[in-house]
């Protein structure tokens, strides 16, 4: 199949990359359309052919040009797929690939737009949009089951067109990256003390990611008995100078390290001995699903998509968005007890490898291309994500009780 990604190129460079390689691997023919700039590099490196297109999280006047390029390349290229993801590229993707005509259109929504704080005008849009762009579409592709079930109550929406195929870390591939001795040479490189206890916090500086609420659950936690605490924020953003005034301003300048770009998170990780993200929001997150994959435990808000990869107590701790208090409990409690610390990180490794296997994920997708390039009567395929069992009109993902591998007390809240 021809297939054409469509999304802005930090989101491609990211989140999708990994599983474009995987459907090239397939014997698939596959082109980004994003904007041409440093993501787009690495989108390149990897070999793909990049067609500008520019989908601007932070231009919306660029979103017209941008769709209207979409219809004219599409129109040129006459792919089999076009998949589009986040929500402009979604909104006004999805109408213009359907009338350059001949590709099945997919989208995949990461993390629904109405469970995120919107303003009016952007929720309007939405809600005016989203049942039109539904209606271009031959299918509509979830991580979790709370924005799967917050869309599908939208008036106009093409319920049938929906289906549920969650998100996924190459455990194979994450393995092979990491470097097991990398934990000496990482705690050395921003001084961190032998015996600290090591928070990563994998996150672009972003509003939704909910740094100022960390940063007062870290200042709880150091008031606290108990060894060092270093805390290593990993990524880039517009947020990034107001983040750091927070940090001196809480005083939190000496346990707080700014690690800048990475591009070996897999040795942070090695480094740290805690997960930690208090977004607002999210699809399922990777940089979970890869602290999972490498056995550290997880605090993080219960929020969609982090409460459908967390088990609470079983595989980390879930905590109420703005709790800094119980965050700080939390963090503590593994700070104190680090047989209990690991325990939940091997039921989360294994929860990965069941549940959370990008093959699994890029094996339904395809799946779905094939139904929709075909145009297959009936509904789309569907599948029991995670242990999943239907409950009424929602899925359930990752059931509980199957988890082992978390010793006995180890559910104790403490």
């Amino acid at each position: 199949m021809k297939i054409a990604h469509v999304a802005t190129s930090i989101s491609l460079n990211q989140v999708v990359l990994g599983r474009m390689i995987r459907q090239r691997a397939a014997g698939h023919d596959i082109t980004a359309l994003c904007p041409d700039d440093e993501w787009a590099e690495g989108i390149r490196a990897a070999g793909f052919r990049v067609i500008d297109v520019p989908w601007l999280r932070h231009d919306v006047l660029a979103t017209p040009r941008a769709a209207i390029r979409t219809w004219s390349v599409c129109r040129r290229e006459r792919f089999d797929i076009v998949h589009t993801t986040n929500a402009l590229p979604g909104l006004l993707g999805r109408p213009a690939a359907r009338l350059a005509g001949g590709a099945a259109v997919v989208h995949t929504c990461r993390a629904w737009p109405l469970n995120q704080p919107r303003t009016f005008v952007q929720k309007l849009g939405m809600w005016l949009g989203e049942p039109v762009a539904g209606l271009a579409s031959d299918a509509i592709l979830f991580q979790n089951p709370d924005d799967m079930s917050s869309w599908s109550a939208l008036p106009g929406v093409p319920r049938s067109r929906a289906t549920l195929v969650g998100n996924g870390v190459d455990v194979e591939a994450f393995d092979r990256r990491v470097d097991r001795g990398a934990r000496e040479r990482i705690r050395a490189e921003f001084a961190i003390p032998s015996d600290a206890f090591v928070i990563a916090v994998i996150a672009r500086f972003e509003p939704h990611k909910g740094h100022d609420h960390l940063l007062h659950g870290l200042r709880s936690l150091g008031e606290r008995p108990g060894p060092p605490v270093v805390t290593l924020l990993a990524g880039t953003g517009d947020d990034e100078e107001q983040v750091r005034a927070m940090v001196d301003r809480l005083g939190l300048a000496d346990s707080v390290r700014f690690t800048g770009y990475r591009d070996d998170v897999p040795d942070l990780l090695v480094a740290s001995d805690v997960s930690v993200l208090t977004s607002l929001y999210e699809g399922i997150p990777r940089a979970l699903m890869e602290s999972m994959t490498l056995g550290l435990p997880i605090v993080a808000t219960d929020v969609p998509g982090t409460r459908t990869l967390i088990v609470d107590e079983r595989t980390g701790f879930l905590v109420p968005v703005g709790d800094v208090q119980l965050l700080a409990d939390r963090l503590q409690l593994l700070r104190t007890d680090p047989d209990r610390a690991a325990a939940l990180g091997r039921a989360g490794r294994e929860r990965i490898e069941r549940y959370f296997d990008e093959r699994q994920v890029t094996e339904r997708v395809l799946e779905v291309y094939e139904h929709v390039r075909a145009r297959r009567p009936g509904p789309l395929p569907t599948w029991s994500i995670g242990g999943t069992e239907e409950i009424g009109d929602t899925v359930k993902i990752g059931g509980a009780e199957e988890l082992g591998g978390v010793e006995e007390g180890a559910g104790d809240a403490g």
